[in-house]
């Protein structure tokens, strides 16, 4: 099932339309849909599509002339390969139709390029010579993000100024799960998201016809099992030193956030672990956090935190137990997850809630930005400011309690340390069970604005 990607696919079909040549970047992380996205897009149009793997350069030249053989419908290329790149895209110049808008999409471009480093130049070549005066789409699609954005992206490729756009494909967050699961209640959206994450071949593995632990029972645990592997997959691909990569996001993963944290738990230098932290950003699985108050570039309180729920949830139950899991020993490993479960599940609802405020504004007024606040041993969970300079605070709750008048107070409280920040004030709060009657009348006699699990999940 193709689930929205309403925007991508407007934007490539935007360009399509436009009857003028395209060299258009496609990249984001393994699994989040790329290759399908494109399949969507070429469909009944014409194209060449290619996907690239680890084979020498003659196979992938020699499988790439069979689609422009079977294209142009030429019996003497299919029989005859051609040899290199440069004759290939001097072909499709030569062959090239005036009145025709021809896709060619080459998928997994960085192995192409692992086996020619050149081959961004030459395409550079011909398309400053040939390419840029027809009507070719050409895509380059990759899911090695610090290839892409390095070796295509940065002003140093030899594409750099060629391109004619560029687009990340980026996970699901919870608005495309609900679509992806539409029969699923409010909790269990949460839940499940929380475990599988927004990408969507992860999601792709979850069974609604049973409950989270069976899921996890016999999707994740098994050691042949898919979603078992992926992690260890996707690090040998990116990474040269998984080990280091392994122990900083199994600090992570148990809460040491902070730089000077991480170093203690791994033991790793300073400049070796922040040097690891950046790759990690870069690619997608983690992210570093500031107060939302202060200055990206100045502030000295970044904390980093998982930005894939996966990843999150495969460093802090499978990574660490993998032993009892080898061994046949799950029962173990599904009490630890199922003792603290809604404290694991906590954070995400906050994420989801934040991403809710910028999505929706506070009562049809839009937010410049929105995160949450810590000072020492002060944190708020959401922390906003809208159009109107006016600053929002309030609290996530996913605990099986209403939210009473007690939580609402203390965020009063809270409030005192931000009193340099803004003049004035809303508070919202956010809760998985619900309000009590008392609350639920102070909010109407304060202006608070209380948020059920429904109104977030049920856009």
């Amino acid at each position: 099932m193709f689930i929205n990607r309403v925007s991508e696919l407007a934007a490539l079909q935007s360009r399509f339309g436009s009857r003028t040549p395209h060299l258009l970047i496609v990249y984001g992380r393994r699994r989040v849909g790329k290759t399908e996205l494109l399949r969507v897009f070429m469909k009944e149009k014409p194209h060449i599509y290619y996907m690239a793997d680890r084979r020498t350069e003659r196979e992938q030249l020699e499988l790439f002339s069979a689609r422009m053989a079977d294209y142009f419908n030429d019996p003497v290329v299919r029989e005859q390969p051609l040899q290199n790149w440069d004759l290939v895209f001097t072909y499709i110049s030569k062959n090239l139709k005036r009145q025709e808008n021809l896709i060619i999409v080459l998928d997994e471009f960085p192995y192409l390029a692992e086996v020619n480093p050149a081959l961004p130049s030459i395409i550079q070549r011909h398309w400053d010579e040939q390419l840029k005066n027809s009507n070719v789409y050409l895509i380059l699609c990759g899911s090695s993000m610090s290839f892409m954005e390095k070796e295509l992206l940065s002003h140093k490729s030899p594409l750099y100024g060629r391109r004619t756009g560029q687009m990340e494909i980026t996970p699901f967050g919870i608005p495309e799960v609900r679509e992806m699961f539409p029969t699923v209640p409010s909790q269990r959206l949460v839940e499940l998201y929380s475990v599988f994450g927004g990408i969507p071949a992860y999601l792709g593995f979850y069974n609604v016809r049973k409950n989270l632990w069976s899921n996890i029972a016999e999707q994740i645990f098994p050691a042949d099992a898919f979603l078992y592997n992926e992690v260890h997959f996707l690090m040998m691909e990116e990474m040269r030193t998984p080990h280091n990569y392994f122990a900083i996001m199994k600090a992570i993963a148990y809460g040491d956030t902070k730089v000077n944290e991480i170093v203690q738990r791994t033991g790793l230098e300073r400049g070796v672990v922040g040097k690891y932290l950046d790759h990690l950003i870069d690619l997608r699985i983690i992210q570093r956090l500031i107060p939302v108050t202060d200055n990206p570039v100045r502030s000295r309180k970044g904390i980093y935190r998982f930005k894939d729920n996966y990843f999150r949830f495969w460093f802090k139950y499978i990574y660490p137990n993998k032993t009892y899991l080898e061994e046949g020993r799950t029962s173990l490993v599904m009490d630890a997850i199922k003792k603290d479960f809604p404290a694991f599940v906590g954070p995400v609802f906050e994420d989801i809630a934040r991403a809710y405020i910028r999505r929706q504004g506070i009562m049809g007024i839009p937010v410049k930005k929105a995160g949450n606040w810590w000072e020492k041993n002060t944190e708020i969970d959401i922390a906003a400011f809208d159009e109107k300079d006016r600053m929002i605070i309030g609290e996530c709750k996913w605990s099986n309690k209403k939210v009473g008048v007690d939580i609402y107070r203390n965020l009063l409280l809270k409030q005192k340390h931000l009193i340099g920040y803004a003049r004035d004030f809303r508070y919202v709060l956010f809760s998985k069970s619900g309000y009590t009657d008392d609350m639920k009348k102070l909010a109407r006699d304060d202006g608070v604005v209380l948020y059920s699990l429904d109104d977030v999940l049920g856009e």
